[in-house]
């Protein structure tokens, strides 16, 4: 059998101009855009013309941009394991070992991406004995260096949370001001939550007692979805609070900011409370009918996670819950 060189069949494009190999690209599959299929020949078009060498050219450049990336994990791995050998025994304190665990994750994943990028490229780089057309080759050339370009991209990103969490690691301040952030963030929470438990009750006030449309059932609802969510987060940063206790050098005293950050989570705890106890005195009998099983659904949900939670995955399952344009 004749050795294949990836120019046979009806998108035989090596030697063509530019234009007259978009032209039968095109014709090939009409779904396949000008423009776009113009922009992918770039890459193997030399003076005018779409070229075998051109083609090489790809592989060897998508080659060296997947070897940044494989190099990018590389160090992100060596940079994790020198993370995880600083923090020694603390590894088992929970706020330490859920960090680690996010990254250990994210590395991971990375290589997997790395090796199957190197599996994919494998297979293309081989264009000259594979049935497939050039352009599909190209395409996927490119595919190839835009995925390692953006998993460089992110490996970058975990060397610096890395670097980060080793500052938070080796300073007693500076996981202190992390802690103080996540008060704040509890504050600026319950400011919103205690908004919305104000338009129900402002909303009840205006109208007679067995009245009340479904903008009021749908915010009563979210309202109390956001109270129970409100629990857990408080929870979750007591939580941190008593590792970083244990994190403390001995020489750090409770005026270094955690006793105030405890008195703050209290006065957070008797707010949600207090916000709950008003939702319950606002219920209407329709809205407890409609929404109750739901709501205890989700606090099913809620009591599955447990510190340190992943404020993100606490907000999905919230978004998911919730109903209307609740924002």
């Amino acid at each position: 059998m004749a050795q294949q060189d990836g120019t046979t069949g009806s998108e035989r494009i090596v030697g063509l101009s530019k234009s007259a190999a978009v032209e039968r690209v095109v014709d090939a599959d009409e779904s396949r855009d000008p423009d776009t299929v113009r922009a992918v020949l770039d890459h193997v078009t030399e003076d005018g013309i779409v070229t075998a060498d051109g083609v090489d050219s790809a592989v060897t450049d998508t080659s060296m941009i997947l070897s940044t990336a494989e190099t990018r994990v590389e160090l992100a791995s060596i940079d994790l394991d020198d993370a995880g050998e600083a923090a020694g025994d603390d590894a088992a304190v929970g706020a330490v070992r859920s960090r680690l665990d996010v990254f250990e994750s994210k590395v991971a994943n990375a290589a997997e991406r790395v090796e199957s990028l190197g599996e994919k490229l494998q297979g293309l780089s081989g264009w000259r004995d594979d049935p497939r057309s050039v352009y599909d080759t190209v395409l996927g050339l490119r595919e190839v260096a835009s995925e390692s370009q953006a998993l460089t991209a992110h490996a970058d990103n975990v060397q610096l949370d890395i670097e980060e969490f080793e500052r938070w690691l080796s300073n007693h301040d500076v996981r202190v001001r992390g802690l103080d952030g996540d008060v704040t963030a509890l504050e600026q929470s319950l400011d919103g939550l205690a908004d919305r438990v104000a338009f129900v009750a402002d909303a009840n006030d205006a109208d007679t007692p067995e009245a009340g449309g479904d903008d009021r059932a749908t915010e009563w609802y979210n309202a109390a979805l956001r109270a129970r969510v409100s629990d857990l987060l408080v929870e979750d940063v007591r939580a941190e609070l008593a590792d970083l206790r244990e994190l403390a050098p001995e020489s750090a005293a409770e005026s270094d900011g955690l006793g105030d950050a405890a008195a703050d989570l209290d006065e957070l705890d008797a707010r949600v409370e207090r916000l709950r106890g008003r939702l319950d005195e606002l219920v209407r009998p329709s809205w407890g009918d409609e929404y109750g099983a739901r709501i205890e659904s989700f606090e099913a949900t809620l009591a599955a996670f447990e510190p340190p939670v992943s404020w993100g995955a606490v907000q999905a399952e919230l978004d998911d819950a919730r109903v209307g344009d609740d924002e």
